[in-house]
């Protein structure tokens, strides 16, 4: 009796020794896989270092800032030409898809297409935004940096001093004049705006720009000691009439925008060739 005992708790033993084995071997391999996918996991979302965020940011910042960039680009663009055609692209919050990609390439013969409608001709740098006539026949411009930062304003004008800056303008025959105006004239008109807006004139100066004869004059505003803008102003004769070219800039970007100035008094031309151009083509 307690050798048949003996021999059935062997056997049952045994039985259950052999069920477990495929059990354990089971949990060893799941343990396995778990661990494996544990790492993967922790490898695939690793923590990223402060600096790391840090460009991240700026990357995400730049691109937000260039979609801004493009989108006021194309409303300037669709303002200063609302006769489109009808079957346009689906728009996305107003702005098309073919449009961001013209935006954001601008060729250098757009420039031509970009210049206004004045009396004489001249060549807009590319910097210059799309002209705009104000109801008292001024033309303005926005200006900007090469990579799309707002830089100030431009304005072109034709002069018309008051009866009483002509009074009080020397009129002998050693004062210095452009187009018939004395400078001492045209140097009150700038006097007289800097006043206004709580700014001073630097300097001033008779120049030769492509043997056009330019009186210049230097403005800052802002607080004595620390100037905050820039402002410039040409004035020149063009077909028997005075013009100015007045520019308005933070102190930052005067450097850029003066030259682009110069760029453009450089290309004042008289309108005499084109009207005559104009009438050998009818």
């Amino acid at each position: 009796m307690n050798k048949l005992r003996i021999f059935l708790l062997s056997a049952l033993i045994l039985v259950l020794l052999g069920a477990g084995l495929p059990v354990t071997e089971s949990l060893a391999k799941w343990s396995r896989r778990s661990s494996a996918s544990s790492r993967k996991k922790q490898k695939q979302y690793r923590r990223h270092s402060r600096a790391w965020w840090r460009r991240y940011r700026a990357r995400q910042k730049a691109r937000r800032e260039r979609a801004l960039l493009r989108r006021r680009l194309l409303a300037e663009r669709l303002a200063s030409n609302p006769q489109r055609p009808a079957t346009a692209p689906a728009a996305v919050n107003g702005v098309t898809a073919t449009t961001f990609r013209r935006a954001s390439n601008v060729r250098p013969a757009v420039a031509a297409a970009r210049a206004p409608q004045l009396p004489f001709q001249l060549t807009l740098p590319q910097t210059w935004g799309d002209a705009r006539r104000a109801s008292n026949g001024d033309t303005h411009f926005s200006v900007r940096t090469p990579d799309g930062r707002a830089a100030g304003t431009a304005v072109i004008s034709a002069v018309k001093p008051s009866v009483a800056e002509a009074a009080h303008a020397p009129a002998t025959p050693k004062s210095k004049t452009v187009g018939g105006m004395s400078v001492t004239a045209l140097r009150r008109t700038v006097i007289d705006r800097m006043v206004a807006e709580g700014g001073w004139v630097t300097n001033d100066t008779v120049r030769k720009i492509q043997g056009r004869r330019v009186f210049v004059v230097f403005a800052q505003t802002g607080a004595p000691g620390a100037p905050t803008q820039s402002w410039s102003f040409y004035f020149t004769e063009v077909d028997g009439r005075v013009y100015s070219l007045a520019t308005n800039t933070p102190i930052e970007f005067a450097g850029p925008v003066a030259s682009g100035t110069e760029q453009v008094m450089a290309s004042v031309k008289s309108s005499a060739g084109r009207n005559l151009a104009e009438k050998q083509q009818q």
